[in-house]
């Protein structure tokens, strides 16, 4: 009889083939949305990395996978993204998420010139 007590979490994006490559680079956004209590709130973060699809944020805030959130650019260009991670490292006191554009309605920072 054999007992499995948990599964190795696999990494999944796009059945394992990213669309583009992540690029470290920080760039500061006006950030909007809701937290994981419903609150909305409004802040100041930066970027980690980016790519042609979305990127990964330092974070302030707690919030949950699947939710919308509204990044500003520096020249106001606004762009509707969703949370598909978000992490919240206890030694460090530090939190971070993984978005997606979900409606890029200007220029995003990064185009997929790859197709």
């Amino acid at each position: 009889m054999n007992l499995m007590l948990f599964r190795p979490r696999r990494r999944r994006c796009l059945e394992g083939v990213r669309p583009s490559k992540r690029i470290p680079f920080r760039i500061r956004f006006r950030v909007t949305g809701k937290d994981e209590n419903g609150f909305s709130f409004e802040d100041y973060v930066e970027t980690i990395d980016l790519s042609a699809g979305g990127g990964c944020l330092a974070f302030n805030k707690d919030v949950k996978k699947g939710d919308n959130l509204r990044l500003y650019g520096p020249k106001g260009t606004s762009f509707t993204v969703i949370v598909r991670w978000f992490r919240y490292d206890m030694k460090k006191n530090s939190r971070s998420l993984g978005f997606q554009l979900l409606e890029p309605e200007g220029s995003w920072i990064f185009e997929n010139g790859s197709k």
